[in-house]
């Protein structure tokens, strides 16, 4: 590891990469300061595809409009999950052709149900700005002509309340993208007994901002000084859902359980 390193990549930090030292020092450093590859899993290679269409099909209403047709977003889809598909490391029981029925169902009901009330003004547009003294960057993913935030994303299993990664997200963005109003939604498309859309609004308030201003600088601090410890306790720490644990048991020692 070069000397300085570490503060050249803590200089400008995005939300994702806050979120990612939170729940796991030790996977921030492979994925972000060695740089190194985690394979995709399953449900990445949904979200990736999903999230794909969802753009593919939101660049151009913004010009014309209209909604593209059902059938066209889910060739989007199919072209996009092959790939995905490629890369992944499926577990046991799971099988392609099931995702990519599972991954139809969901672009249909997304772009049936929520697509036609979104009206949207910028698509996968790169906000830059400082919070708390540290520079930050990302992309939105869609900002509608009211200045609300959308962020839509598939799951493949049902999700309570709004998880503290989309929360400092959504947080985040709102704070460095002019334009946006404070409202903001999460729409998942989510694999229950079937196919279900769930859309949770709310607005970014000071104790969000309070929280954001607060956790920017210390993560950058924490990751200047160079201490990434595994979070083994962390219910995200698994061979299941972590692709470097056999590089975190090497390089720690301890075992990650096989669950």
């Amino acid at each position: 590891m070069e000397a300085g390193q570490e503060m050249l990549l803590a200089e400008v930090l995005s939300p994702s990469q806050v979120s990612q030292f939170l729940n796991c020092p030790a996977k921030w450093m492979f994925r972000y300061l060695l740089d190194l590859k985690e394979p995709g899993t399953a449900a990445t290679a949904l979200g990736r595809a999903f999230h794909e269409t969802i753009a593919h099909n939101f660049r151009q209403k913004a010009e014309t409009a209209h909604d593209l047709p059902v059938a066209e977003c889910l060739d989007c889809f199919r072209k996009a999950l092959g790939p995905q598909l490629e890369e992944a490391k499926l577990q046991k029981g799971e099988h392609p052709m099931e995702l990519l029925e599972l991954g139809e169902t969901m672009v249909t009901k997304y772009i049936e149900d929520a697509a036609p009330l979104i009206r949207p003004a910028a698509v996968e547009s790169r906000v830059s700005g400082v919070i708390g003294g540290v520079k930050v960057s990302g992309y939105v993913d869609l900002l509608d002509i009211e200045g609300r935030i959308i962020d839509a994303k598939s799951a493949l299993k049902p999700l309570k309340g709004i998880a503290h990664d989309h929360h400092l997200q959504l947080t985040s963005y709102v704070m460095i993208t002019p334009a946006a109003s404070g409202a903001c939604r999460l729409d998942t498309v989510t694999k229950g007994k079937t196919v279900s859309l769930i859309q949770k609004s709310f607005f970014i308030n000071e104790k969000d901002r309070h929280y954001a201003e607060t956790i920017y600088p210390m993560v950058q601090d924490s990751i200047r000084e160079g201490i990434f410890l595994p979070r083994r306790s962390s219910p995200l720490c698994s061979r299941r859902f972590c692709g470097f644990w056999n590089i975190c048991e090497k390089e720690y020692g301890g075992s990650v359980r096989g669950d």
